[in-house]
C-alpha cells in the first residue's frame, strides 16, 4: 500500500505559507521539537526511509505554532479523531466536541484530574482541572460516586482516543479480557492499557498508531506490582 502522506504535505504548505524555516519553527517550540523532525514530518519518512507519522505531541504543537485545527492535523496524519461517542460540532469559534446526541447526558458534572499523584488513586482536589459530562445510563450503572474522569495525555491509547479528550472510568467493577483500565503501576505512575491476564502472566497493552509503545508484562511468578483504578467506561471533553 502507498504511504499517504497528506498530513507532511499540509504541514509544508502552512509553514511555507507562513514564511518560516523549519529551524524558526524548531525555534519557535521552545525545544519541544527539532527542525529534523519537522523535515520528516513534511516529508514523511524518518532518517532510514521508512514511512514516518509524528507523534500526537508534535502534531499538537505544530497545530499551536500553525494557529490551525489540532484534529484535522490528527485526522491527515491517521489517528483516531474522535472517541466512537462523540462527534465534533462546528460552531462560530471553531469545531466543538460534544457528546453524541444519542445519549442523553445527566445535568450532574464528574470532576476531570489532570494527574494521578504518587500513590493516591483518591485523586487530590488540587489535581481537578474541570469538569465534564456524562450520560444518565453510566450513573445508573455504576453510581456517580464510583465514576471518576482523567484527561488524556499521552498517545499509548491513541487507536481509542486521542490525547486530549477525557476518559471516564467505573472504579469497583469486574475487569475482563479485553477491557480499557486505568493502572497504577509501580504505586505512582498511572497508565492507560489494554488488560489482558493469561496463565503466565497480566499484559497491559498499548493501542496505538505510534509503535514505540510496548506491552508491559507482569509474569505470575514475579512482583503484581499494578492497581487497577478503574475501567474504562466513556469518552467526552472538558468542559472549562
Amino acid at each position: 500500500m502507498t504511504f499517504n502522506n497528506a498530513l507532511g504535505n499540509y504541514l509544508k504548505q502552512i509553514r511555507t505559507s507562513k514564511g518560516l524555516s523549519l529551524r524558526e519553527v524548531s525555534d519557535r517550540s521552545h525545544g519541544k521539537i527539532s527542525h529534523n523532525t519537522i523535515y520528516q514530518a513534511e516529508r514523511g519518512k524518518n532518517s532510514r526511509g521508512a514511512d514516518y507519522v509524528p507523534s500526537a505531541s508534535t502534531i499538537k504543537t505544530l497545530a499551536e505554532i500553525y494557529d490551525t485545527d489540532y484534529w484535522k492535523l490528527m485526522d491527515l496524519a491517521g489517528y483516531a479523531p474522535t472517541p466512537t461517542n462523540l462527534k465534533v460540532v462546528p460552531n462560530s469559534n471553531g469545531a466543538t466536541v460534544t457528546a453524541d446526541v444519542g445519549w442523553e447526558t445527566s445535568s450532574e458534572h464528574i470532576d476531570v484530574y489532570g494527574e494521578i499523584t504518587a500513590g493516591i488513586p483518591t485523586f487530590a482536589d488540587e489535581h481537578i482541572i474541570g469538569q465534564t459530562i456524562i450520560p444518565d445510563e453510566l450513573i445508573q450503572n455504576y453510581g456517580k460516586d464510583n465514576l471518576f474522569a482523567l484527561e488524556v495525555d499521552g498517545d499509548s491509547m491513541s487507536r481509542v482516543i486521542a490525547p486530549g479528550f477525557i476518559a471516564v472510568f467505573a472504579k469497583d467493577c469486574e475487569v475482563e479480557n479485553g477491557d480499557i483500565c486505568a493502572v497504577l503501576v509501580d504505586g505512582e505512575n498511572a497508565t492507560l492499557k489494554r488488560f489482558k491476564e493469561t496463565s503466565k502472566a497480566v499484559i497491559l497493552e498499548p493501542d496505538s498508531f505510534n509503535p514505540v509503545y510496548k506491552p508491559i508484562i507482569f509474569p505470575k511468578t514475579g512482583e503484581q506490582n499494578f492497581r487497577i483504578l478503574g475501567k474504562y467506561v466513556f469518552a467526552t471533553s472538558l468542559l472549562k
